[in-house]
Order: structure tokens, then sequence, then C-alpha cells
């Protein structure tokens, strides 16, 4: 009986002194990740109003559609754009690519939203300073793959196929469920992805209406920053 406890006193004591040992490296692993983070802490923020904004004309400009397409609550500011409010719609799916670019590429986008707030009246402007750089070229490319389809294209990933004649698979993950519902190009071609609708039955039987006529109260692509 005497032999069993000590074994079990053994056992216990190699179980503590691991557990010990594993929760010291842990925490050590922790703290040299957490320095890692910190030195390229994001300083812009989904919940600012102005940074918000810099994206929503930064996404105009990039994708050709119009900013109160991108955000329907949007309310305009003439005499201050940035200051315009981006409101809270109920899908609010410019929250979730914004949180989700930011997580995965936070200096350069930090550097977008930089462009678009130094040149905010001006499309052509922003998209001249994208192309400047290859970093804020191909991570501009992976948003403008996002909004239109609401899928996330890696930015290196797009880098390495670029070159002409190259015609490799690239991979995408799709970014959240009301991302593939809300992917642009759904709305340009006037249809929907498999399994979701919110269109009225029988749909198909009508002629569709072109995303570029001014007229039209479904015309949203826009070549300026309102």
């Amino acid at each position: 009986m005497a032999r069993e406890t000590t074994d079990d006193q053994k056992g216990g004591e190699f179980s503590r002194r691991t557990m010990l040992a594993g929760a010291a490296a842990t925490t050590a692993l922790a703290a040299v990740g957490a320095g890692e983070r910190s030195a390229h802490a994001s300083t812009v923020d989904s919940s600012s109003s102005r940074d918000m904004m810099a994206f929503l004309l930064l996404s105009t400009a990039l994708t050709g559609i119009h900013v109160q397409n991108l955000a329907p609550e949007f309310t305009l500011k003439k005499d201050d754009l940035l200051g315009s409010d981006p409101g809270v719609d109920p899908i609010n799916v410019k929250n979730n690519y914004f949180d989700w670019i930011n997580i995965n590429n936070a200096a350069t986008f930090e550097r977008l939203l930089q462009i678009a707030k130094d040149h905010p009246q001006s499309a052509t402007d922003i998209i001249t300073n994208v192309n400047a750089g290859d970093e804020t070229r191909f991570l501009a490319r992976s948003i403008v793959l996002l909004w239109y389809l609401g899928s996330w294209y890696k930015p290196e990933d797009l880098q390495k196929n670029s070159a002409p004649g190259t015609r490799a698979f690239i991979a995408s993950q799709v970014v959240s469920a009301k991302a593939y519902t809300q992917g642009w190009v759904w709305q340009i071609a006037q249809a929907h992805p498999m399994g979701y609708s919110n269109m009225q039955f029988g749909y198909w039987s009508r002629e569709p209406v072109d995303p570029n006529d001014k007229n039209s109260p479904f015309g949203f692509i826009t070549p300026t920053i309102p």
C-alpha cells in the first residue's frame, strides 16, 4: 500500500512539473507573440467614423461602386467628406471587410487609408498613389475582389500570379456567410449566389438593367467620388 502511495506521488510530481513547465513555455511564447503584434499594432479602427469613411472612399475609387451603395445609411457632408457619417445598416458588411483587412494586412492597409485621407475628393489621385507601390497595389486588388466576390485573395498570391501568361490557381477564402451573400458581382449581374436569394419570384423573366444607366434606380456604378 505504501509503495502504491509513493508511485502515485511520483506520478503526481511529474505531472505537476510538466504542467508548470508547459505553462511557463506558453507564457513565454505569448509574450513574444504579444511583442511582435505590438510592433505592428494597427492605429486604424472600424469604429472610427473617419477611418471608416477613408475605407469607403478608397473602396469607391477602387471598385467604381457608389459609396451610397457600399454604405446604405451613409450621410454626406459636402464640405468634409471624411467627416461624413458612414452610418450603420442592417447588414453592415463594410465593418466585416474593414476588420478582416486590418487583421491580415494592418501596415499596408493603414497606408491605403492614408492615401484616401490625403486625396478624399479624387478617385484618380487615390488610384495613382495606390498603384505607386507593389504592396499597396496588390492589397487594393484584394479589396476589390473582396467587395465583388465576398472572398479574400491574399495580396502575395495575386502578386505571384501577376506575370503575363500566368494561369495558376489562386486560392481564396470566403470571409463569412454574410460576405457570401453580399458580393457585388451578384447585384451587378442581377442574380444571386447558390442557396440564397432576396429577389422577387419570377425576376428571371424580366430584362436585366444596365448598372451603368444613370437613369435607372438600379444604377450604382460611378467614376467619381461624391
